[in-house]
């Protein structure tokens, strides 16, 4: 694949883009032994096939160890879901549980990774860009920025597992309308 175009008629988020890659024909376990490099504890991965309406699709969720202790009274057993849990929920999300980690914490973790070198570059390149964001908004230089909710490891894994899926699928060109 050389070009990618997204229409986004109405945004997009990390899990929806992954999702819509794992459509294309990435290897949901490939991608799961994959992002094991990066070392991130407390998360596993739940990849089903949905319906919503008329729309058929891949639905992906990252889902902290913590909610499931917290949401289901048991403990996180570690393992990827490919199929839907008898109850309908979204990922609950409690600022208290947010890792907060900064750029040059979030870029160690990426760079001490056996990922490839184009998998760790573009992965850092966009959270550099989040931090110069984050860094404008809060009169910060980038590097002091910390990051409540994209420090979290869902935010990591989306980010980090995009960038090994488009490696997957032959490192497109992305263009979004």
């Amino acid at each position: 694949m050389k070009i990618l175009y997204l229409d986004l008629f109405s945004g997009i988020a990390g899990d929806m883009f992954i999702a819509a890659l794992l459509d294309l024909g990435v290897d949901a376990a490939k991608l799961e032994r994959e992002l094991k490099k990066l070392k991130l504890e407390g998360y596993h991965l739940h990849i089903s096939r949905q319906q919503k309406s008329a729309i058929v699709g891949v639905k992906f969720d990252v889902h902290l160890a913590h909610e499931h202790d917290h949401e289901h009274g048991h403990h996180h057993h570690g393992h990827e879901h490919p199929h839907e849990h008898p109850h309908d929920h979204e990922p609950h999300h409690d600022h208290a549980h947010y890792d907060q980690r900064n750029f040059a914490e979030i870029k160690q973790i990426i760079s001490r990774s056996k990922l490839s070198a184009w998998v760790k570059q573009k992965s850092i390149a966009v959270f550099q860009r989040i931090a110069e964001a984050e860094g404008k908004i809060h009169g910060l230089p980038p590097n002091e920025v910390h990051f409540h909710e994209v420090g979290a490891v869902d935010s990591i894994v989306d980010i980090v597992g995009a960038a090994i899926a488009l490696e997957m699928l032959g490192k497109p060109r992305v263009f979004a309308s």
